[in-house]
């Protein structure tokens, strides 16, 4: 072939680069196959989805709108309005992910990926039967996959039986999915745990009639003999499908138990920060969440972003970076304690925050942990939220009592003010003295 101009060749070029994530080079490929064959709707589908990765979100609405156009394939007219949806449930945009999965899902009512997305969507709007059934979905798509420790079911609920829950997602989703773990214990005969190995320690303290082993992302893997021949298998995840049928199913109750004996140590050491003869209250801080393919770009909030509210509370500040911030604090109020939030084990950031009076992050996996010790908290939500914290007019989620949810609603500066009113009243009701 000796035409550098052919479409299919720079189609196939741009999608190579993608897979090696070179997006801008896959992207100006993907852009020339658009001007030389404008009428070709997988040119405008390609370019659409690089938009999409790069957070490009009203160019990749175009550049799908413009596939639809030119579709005249009804197979392809579905994959473009489930990336449509997808589109939408990064932007947020819940009632419009659910419109673009159905539509979809009527062309082909067997697409998965159309059904994990109207799950995700429907979850996000409280729908939760049908949530739970669309989530089922995601379970064998990309990176999330379905095991099996020998070959047994996957469980459904059954009484009596002998399961293995494992952890699926990051480290914030298995901790929110262990609200659950207590609702499969009471039912089953015997209950293992497979988790990340940063949680183990904690689940083991937490769930004390369970088996805990921390191997999941381990290669080599050691278990007792007598745990690796279950009766059937469940991710955590589904067991949302058995126990969270509707908001009333949800207590939001704290249900993990950090050491006492390290929080004590904590408490005892916040008892010396002085400030006019009362004690400082003591509040944790993270400010960013996430990585690039979870939009870490709109859960990212410098040191100099916090000062409004750093300089409106005279605290002591705590980093509950999960990264080495030395650099990023010098100069600032912050203080950062590397034992607790830079360790392996989470169970020691578990104690810190459990001493802690209040904690204001991001959205990331430090909101997890604080709502499930029953811990007051702020959680920050860009409006590419995350399904579990809702629409943006709310500033609850059923999963934690404790959590006050503060949407962007596309103004940081007014969402930290609707912050610190919210904390004021928090630490109002604190006898901080003591």
């Amino acid at each position: 072939m000796d035409n550098p101009d052919h479409p299919g060749y720079l189609l196939i070029a741009s999608q190579l680069h993608d897979k090696t994530k070179r997006l801008t080079i896959a992207y100006q490929f993907a852009h020339r196959v658009t001007r030389i064959a404008p009428h070709v709707a997988e040119g405008w589908l390609n370019l659409g989805r690089l938009n999409d990765e790069m957070y490009r979100f009203e160019d990749a609405h175009a550049c799908y709108q413009r596939a639809l156009t030119e579709c005249k394939r009804k197979e392809l007219r579905c994959l473009i309005l489930v990336n449509l949806s997808g589109l939408s449930i990064t932007e947020g945009n819940w009632a419009e992910a659910e419109r673009f999965a159905r539509l979809a899902l009527g062309i082909d009512p067997t697409n998965r990926k159309a059904h994990a997305n109207l799950g995700t969507a429907c979850l996000a709007q409280k729908k939760w039967r049908e949530g739970w059934d669309g989530y089922s979905y995601i379970l064998g798509l990309e990176n999330r996959k379905i095991f099996q420790f020998a070959d047994e079911p996957q469980w459904q609920g059954e009484k009596g039986k002998s399961i293995i829950i494992y952890g699926e997602q990051g480290l914030g989703d298995e901790i929110c999915f262990a609200s659950m773990f207590w609702d499969a214990i009471a039912v089953s005969r015997k209950t293992v745990i497979e988790c990340n190995p940063k949680l183990q320690g904690l689940f083991r303290r937490s769930f004390p009639k369970a088996k805990v082993y921390g191997s999941r992302w381990c290669k080599e893997v050691v278990w007792d003999e007598e745990d690796t021949h279950p009766d059937a298998s469940v991710s955590s995840g589904a067991l949302g499908a058995l126990y969270r049928q509707k908001t009333s199913d949800f207590p939001g109750e704290p249900f993990l138990v950090a050491d006492p004996e390290r929080t004590a140590a904590w408490r005892a050491l916040w008892q010396q920060k002085i400030s006019n003869g009362k004690r400082k209250p003591a509040i944790g801080l993270a400010w960013t969440g996430g990585v690039q393919w979870t939009a870490k770009k709109f859960r990212t909030w410098t040191v100099a972003d916090l000062h409004p509210i750093t300089r409106a509370i005279d605290a002591h500040w705590v980093s509950l970076q999960y990264e080495d911030a030395a650099d990023e604090i010098a100069g600032s109020p912050i203080v950062q304690y590397p034992q607790a939030t830079l360790t392996k084990d989470y169970d020691d950031t578990a104690a810190l925050v459990a001493s802690l009076d209040l904690v204001i992050t991001m959205q990331t996996a430090v909101a997890h942990l604080a709502g499930a010790l029953g811990k007051p908290c702020i959680v920050f939500v860009p409006d590419t939220g995350q399904w579990r914290y809702g629409s943006s007019d709310g500033t609850t989620t059923p999963w934690y009592k404790s959590v006050h949810v503060v949407h962007q609603r596309g103004n940081w500066d007014l969402a930290k003010q609707r912050a610190l009113i919210y904390a004021e009243r928090v630490l109002s009701g604190y006898d901080i003295a003591g």
